[in-house]
């Protein structure tokens, strides 16, 4: 079978097990225009947060190979961070194609806090990373870093995402272990891709004048650097969605991207 080609100069490849990827989208889609996007919503397996190393990393390689034996594939963004450290760099050796991913900024939020005290919000997997915890253990000579790991966050951002209500309570109870902290943390990352897109509501629940931080302005530059861009080119846009399984929220996910300018929505079997 040969590649489908979409009538753009890049197609940009775009996965994740849930919404987050929206996100990296989102910061995309509003700065670089006549770019075809693939999303594939990975649902099957969500959240990928509370599953192991190995068993995300070997899902990547079947999910890559897939997407890029029929389509042709500028580049490759794994919109999850938990996905991201457990697989970058390594994964990058199995395709020709550019992959990146998205990782806690840690160094930003270094450069970022006043009072040297780091709020970390992520999944358990990505916590338990050992580049992740090797950073956290020597950053801990000179900085607290707070850390909350909560797959309740994801589901809630989901919900929202999908119309639904989301209880700020719920919300509240997530933080309960940092309202008896000493000093808070004057500077949080988001951690994962699901996060910004409940940022009004920590804003409600969390301390004023918090510095809250996410992998915006680093995908962009990071994106920047692996694509051959031109904005003169003015070929129709062609934005396809997959989903790995069809449960009752698949006609909310549906007009949700539809919403987004996407044009096809189907399943693939994975």
């Amino acid at each position: 079978m040969k590649k489908l080609f979409l009538k753009s100069q890049n197609t940009i490849f775009i996965f994740d097990s849930g919404l987050g990827g929206i996100t990296i989208y989102n910061y995309i889609k509003n700065i670089f225009f006549n770019i075809n996007f693939i999303y594939l919503l990975d649902n099957k397996y969500f959240p990928y947060g509370n599953k192991s190393k190995n068993f995300i990393f070997q899902r990547l390689i079947k999910i890559l190979k897939k997407i890029s034996y029929h389509y042709n594939i500028s580049l490759a963004i794994i919109a999850c961070n938990t996905a991201s450290v457990s697989s970058l760099p390594k994964i990058r050796n199995y395709f020709t194609f550019p992959i990146i991913g998205v990782t806690p900024v840690i160094n930003l939020a270094i450069k970022k806090t006043k009072n040297n005290v780091i709020g970390l919000l992520a999944t358990s997997t990505t916590l338990k990373n050992y580049k992740i915890q090797k950073k956290i253990n020597f950053l801990n000579k000179k900085y607290k870093i707070e850390t909350i790991s909560s797959e309740k966050l994801v589901f809630l951002a989901e919900k929202k995402l999908l119309g639904y209500k989301i209880s700020i309570n719920e919300i509240k109870e997530i933080f309960k272990s940092w309202y008896n902290l000493k000093i808070f943390p004057d500077t949080i990352i988001l951690g994962c891709t699901h996060f910004p897109l409940i940022l009004n509501e920590l804003k409600i629940i969390l301390p004023r004048k918090i510095c809250f931080l996410d992998s915006q302005k680093k995908i962009i530059l990071t994106f920047q650097k692996n694509i051959n861009y031109n904005p003169k080119i003015l070929n129709k846009k062609k934005n396809i969605v997959f989903y790995t399984k069809k449960n009752k929220y698949i006609k909310k996910l549906k007009i949700l991207f539809f919403k987004k300018n996407f044009t096809i929505f189907s399943s693939l079997k994975l």
